[in-house]
């Protein structure tokens, strides 16, 4: 298979080259950024498994698409509350993009994409464990409403002009090299103060945390080669199979870091856009053979042990 990867160079992207490329697929990688700022496709970009391409989208599709038998487009945009201030950049980098890498597999006859998605699109609407089936969909966020947007895009290609598509709804992805995100911060602030950790909201938020080894292991088998014919366009929710609220995150935290659990001193404050609580369904995904080798809190607590491995720094573009 040659596979198209786009926004390669993020934190979810450089984990699928990563994947595909030992997977013994050709992979195409673009992004934005040169290949020499390129830090997590590094050790991965040779000639034989991965060629990287670099600059807009837009301007590489045409010599990106050329002999490829399926796209995961991963490009978006990773700062989430950046969409408070700049309403157009969630317009621009999800329905936007995506609608040009739909018309470039159409003249290119690639009829085949992988799309991640978010569990922001379900909003705070609903309560309990939420399936595909879940509505109404109601994002809190720009960059939910951005990636539901692209969903209804992908959906209208398929049923129009016969593309396939596989569609995953992701709980909070963590891993190593993640440029933000709750054990990112936390693991920084607990390397600063182990004693006592502030946190955001009342402290009770509950997320379906989800290692990024497990999403791509989903996106990979639940995506299949050869896609099946029917239906033309699916929906998977992906995520650990369970949840975990903030205090069992920072004891996760604290355990990598081999320290007590932390006093947490909840402020109050959140960012806009944010959801208190995000469960998951994930029998869909599960019907089909795939499972998540990491429950939500071995996900936090492995994600902590390889942030702790790497040199501390500005967070960078996830």
């Amino acid at each position: 298979m040659r596979i198209l990867i786009t926004g390669a160079a993020g934190f979810v992207g450089a984990h699928a080259v990563a994947y595909l490329s030992e997977a013994g697929h050709e992979v195409v990688a673009t992004d934005r950024v040169p290949v020499q700022a390129a830090r997590r496709l590094t050790a991965l970009v040779s000639p034989g498994a991965v060629r990287y391409l670099a600059g807009e989208l837009a301007e590489q599709l045409p010599a990106a698409m050329s002999g490829v038998d399926q796209v995961w487009h991963l490009a978006a945009n990773a700062d989430i509350p950046l969409g408070v201030t700049d309403t157009r950049i969630d317009l621009r980098e999800s329905p936007m993009l995506t609608r040009e890498v739909l018309e470039s597999m159409r003249e290119h006859r690639v009829d085949s994409i992988v799309f991640p998605s978010t569990s922001g699109v379900y909003g705070s609407v609903h309560h309990g464990v939420l399936d595909e089936t879940a509505g109404p969909l109601l994002p809190n966020s720009m960059y939910a409403a951005g990636k539901l947007a692209s969903e209804g895009l992908i959906s209208a290609y398929c049923a129009t002009f016969g593309l396939q598509a596989r569609i995953f709804r992701l709980g909070n992805v963590v891993g190593g090299r993640m440029g933000r995100g709750i054990v990112r911060d936390f693991v920084g602030k607990l390397r600063r103060k182990p004693a006592v950790l502030d946190v955001l909201g009342d402290g009770t938020q509950r997320k379906s945390y989800v290692l990024i080894d497990d999403v791509i292991a989903g996106m990979a088998q639940v995506g299949g080669w050869p896609a099946q014919a029917e239906p033309r366009c699916d929906v998977y929710n992906l995520a650990a199979g369970d949840s975990a609220d903030v205090a069992e995150v920072a004891r996760a935290v604290a355990d990598a870091l081999g320290i007590p659990p932390p006093r947490l001193v909840p402020t109050g404050a959140s960012w806009q856009g944010d959801q208190p609580v995000i469960e998951l369904s994930i029998a869909k995904a599960l019907a089909t053979g795939w499972r998540p080798a990491n429950t939500a809190q071995e996900a936090v607590r492995i994600a902590a042990q390889r942030l702790l491995g790497e040199p501390e720094e500005k967070m960078v573009p996830a």
